[in-house]
């Protein structure tokens, strides 16, 4: 086998160096500028996920909720999805409670759009545990069930599980996203609803 002269060596690393310069420039979106990394990259065996940071009591999540619906449903079945609710006040606390108790109940899904809309639309009070506990009944949700599960000690882990991830991505406000557990994304970095949803295409096919 030939030698490659060393010249012509260095001149193909330049050349490869220059291109994977040039791809990374021609990206359409730019880490610091339309997202920004929070963690290592993960293997390349891990599972395609995304996290949804909201709360029931943020209007901005109220307003992109139905976009972010349409979105999901575009998702391949391999990329996993799931919420984590704030909880940087009392009444953030309590949502997130009302959150974690539907969620273990698995009827969260098909609940959340009229929830947004008693609080956000129709301008119902549920700032505390009992206003949330006197509310579901109208969800058709079985009170006692409910109470029972939203004192209860899997619900207090579901808390903590949530606050970690909170604190892990130093999640400065909601409606906002951390895509397979590297990149952090909202609306205002991305630059609009509709880039939202392109930046995250963008990052879980990275």
């Amino acid at each position: 086998m030939k030698k490659i002269p060393m010249i012509v060596a260095l001149g193909l690393v330049g050349v490869l160096s220059l291109l994977g310069n040039t791809a990374q420039a021609m990206e359409r979106y730019i880490a610091g500028v339309h997202y920004k990394i929070v963690a290592p990259e993960p293997s390349k065996t891990a599972t395609p996920h995304v996290l949804n940071f909201f709360s029931y009591a943020c209007p901005h999540c109220y307003h992109l909720e139905p976009q972010v619906a349409k979105w999901k449903q575009t998702l391949k079945p391999s990329v996993s999805f799931d919420r984590v609710p704030a909880q940087w006040n009392a009444f953030f606390t309590d949502m997130a409670k009302f959150y974690y108790t539907l969620d273990l109940m698995k009827v969260e899904e098909q609940h959340s759009d009229t929830i947004f809309d008693v609080i956000h639309k129709k301008k119902r009070s549920l700032h505390t545990p009992g206003g949330i506990v006197a509310f579901v009944p109208s969800l058709g949700v079985d009170k006692g069930k409910f109470e029972t599960i939203f004192k209860s000690a899997d619900v207090e882990k579901k808390m903590r599980e949530g606050k970690g991830l909170l604190a892990k991505y130093k999640v400065p406000g909601v409606p906002s996203f951390v895509i397979n557990g590297r990149y952090f994304v909202n609306v205002s970095m991305a630059g609009s609803v509709e880039e939202l949803f392109s930046v995250m295409d963008f990052l879980l096919d990275k």
